[in-house]
């Protein structure tokens, strides 16, 4: 090996300050690269099981290069099991291997491995983005409220918070919201209720009297469906017991937790008209003329433009709330709400129709709406207006007519008001994989086997140094053939020889050599590389070239090459010789 006028380590040293766009600069000039890049990236999100990589070859070696597994690339009976075998269990060959490669290249495809090699979307994540597929919660046991009530100064107020996400015991995601309304006769005395913020009715029929103090701290509460008090928890705290139901019809019981009685956190009033106080998020139903039949929904934003999938639910609403609170009704009343949904095959459409927000049966006619570019009402049912007709539903016998004022969709997203949290924390999430990365190590992999970094040792040195942090056993090391070689080099050993020893003799001798609390650092890292190419130096291995045509046939165009025998005219090109042989 020639000894050029820039040094291996001066060539190591300059490309390891941002190999990252060293690598990305190479793959532009380099035709192969470039196309393999492009080829990946447009195929990627189709790619949706293992045996769709398996089918598609140029995307495989752009991921087999990433990991690092070139070599692999027609083992594909082996590359099956890692991708369909979960790579958690004991028993699987990325498991049972000890190979920290073959393992790790498992796990990244874990989703496979834990649904026999294929998932209804594509595993490969595109953009910057987290790579979550999916993320399970913990059950909700408590959701804890903290929020600043309309003052005394008036009655017959209401407040709507904003919704949480409550997780039931299948791990499965509920809007949960609280709708808190006045007393018209005393301001300190508020009826309060949970309710499912999606429209489902997965909240159990529930309601509450709280009740505050006259500086607004709270004071107590009581079940209204039961007439119990609610006493305070162990921490001295205020809950209101509801119950959730999952789609298995479990229950799960939930505790919505306001603060301490007489304390200034959680819910509390304010002081007087001039202080503010939490914005309500969405609206309720109100009686027309007094009629407990005639109802009309306020104009509300039901959501933003460009979303997908969005509800929008108005609070619970009793249309008999004046004569159920005078002959005090606690059970049997009848709720309603309006569920705006948008439609999932033409966005710019919105649903509504009514609904009993805790599951009555409700037989109710629809109207279609669609909005304009700002989110402003543009068609009714299909037809270019602004006269949206009356919603007409029946529920236990009883005919109810809900004029609907004209809704709009927001041009932004809503600004996020942390009134009501929960208790639920991150079980596990399971991970695609990110394509970002895929190219990004792809790049590193084609610029360090490039023949510039291949015939002087630079590419392992990069190699080494981007890998070896995340090494820390003897398994892990060997498991790895570029990093085993710079390893083998520094120890003194002649890699071309070394592989010839069985594995426990490596291993042995290995074993004496290398000290892993040597090569944890960053600095001790780049030390142990420019070790290996300093030793490069003195003493040259011989390049793995590829073999080729020509090699098979004496890999020699001089005249006292095999080839010669084929052709006589000294000036015969490599072209000319393939002619020759065939």
């Amino acid at each position: 090996m020639a000894i050029t006028n820039v040094s291996p380590v001066a060539s190591y040293l300059s490309a390891m300050k941002d190999e990252d766009l060293a690598a990305s600069n190479y793959a532009k000039s380099d035709v192969a690269t470039k196309q393999a890049v492009a080829a990946f990236e447009k195929k990627a999100p189709a790619i949706t099981s293992a045996d769709g990589l398996l089918k598609d070859y140029s995307s495989l070696q752009v991921v087999l290069g990433a990991f690092g597994m070139s070599t692999y690339s027609n083992a594909t009976a082996l590359i099956k099991d890692l991708l369909t075998q979960d790579p958690s269990s004991s028993t699987s060959l990325a498991r049972t291997s000890q190979n920290a490669t073959w393992l790790a290249f498992a796990d990244a495809f874990k989703v496979w491995g834990q649904n026999k090699g294929s998932t209804s979307q594509t595993t490969f994540i595109a953009g910057a983005a987290s790579t979550a597929l999916s993320t399970t919660y913990t059950p909700t046991t408590t959701v804890s409220m903290a929020a600043t009530l309309p003052s005394a100064s008036a009655t017959g107020q209401a407040y709507i918070s904003p919704s949480v996400t409550a997780y039931d015991g299948l791990a499965a995601p509920h809007q949960v919201a609280l709708k808190w309304l006045q007393s018209s006769s005393d301001p300190l005395s508020w009826s309060v209720s949970a309710f499912d913020a999606d429209g489902n009715a997965l909240v159990d029929n529930n309601a509450f009297q709280v009740k505050f103090n006259q500086n607004g701290t709270l004071a107590s509460a009581t079940n209204t469906l039961t007439g119990a008090s609610i006493a305070t928890s162990t921490s001295g705290t205020l809950a209101l017991p509801i119950t959730l139901n999952d789609a298995a019809g479990n229950s799960q019981a939930i505790s919505i937790s306001l603060g301490k009685p007489g304390g200034a956190d959680g819910v509390t009033m304010a002081g007087n008209s001039y202080q503010s106080s939490s914005t309500s998020q969405a609206v309720s139903l109100q009686n027309t003329d007094s009629s407990s039949t005639s109802l009309t929904m306020p104009s509300a934003t039901l959501g933003t433009l460009g979303g997908t999938g969005q509800t929008y639910v108005t609070a619970p609403f009793d249309p008999n709330q004046a004569s159920d609170d005078k002959n005090n009704v606690t059970l049997g009343r009848t709720y309603l709400s309006v569920k705006w949904s948008q439609d999932t095959s033409s966005p710019d459409t919105w649903n509504a129709y009514v609904i009993d927000p805790y599951g009555s049966n409700v037989s109710s006619t629809l109207v279609s709406v669609g909005f304009d570019a700002s989110g402003n009402l543009l068609q009714v049912n299909g037809q270019y207006s602004h006269d949206l007709p009356a919603l007409k539903a029946t529920v236990n016998g009883v005919q109810y007519s809900v004029a609907l004022q004209p809704p709009n969709l927001s041009t932004s997203a809503k600004a996020t008001q942390t009134v009501l949290t929960t208790d639920s924390t991150v079980a596990s999430t399971l991970n695609g994989v990110s394509v970002n990365q895929i190219v990004s190590d792809y790049e590193k992999q084609q610029f360090e086997k490039s023949d510039d970094n291949a015939d002087n040792g630079v590419g392992n040195a990069l190699y080494f140094t981007r890998k070896m942090a995340s090494v820390t056993s003897m398994n892990q090391l060997m498991s790895d053939g570029t990093l085993l070689k710079v390893v083998e080099t520094v120890s003194g050993f002649d890699p071309s020889t070394f592989g010839a020893l069985d594995y426990a003799q490596q291993l042995r001798m290995l074993s004496s050599k290398v000290d892993f609390s040597k090569l944890k650092t960053p600095e001790q890292i780049q030390k142990y590389a420019e070790q290996y190419l300093t030793m490069l130096q003195v003493n040259p291995q011989p390049v793995d070239d590829p073999a080729n045509m020509l090699d098979l046939f004496g890999g020699d165009t001089s005249k006292s090459g095999i080839l010669a025998l084929f052709d006589d005219n000294s000036s015969s090109t490599s072209a000319s010789l393939y002619s020759a042989l065939f």
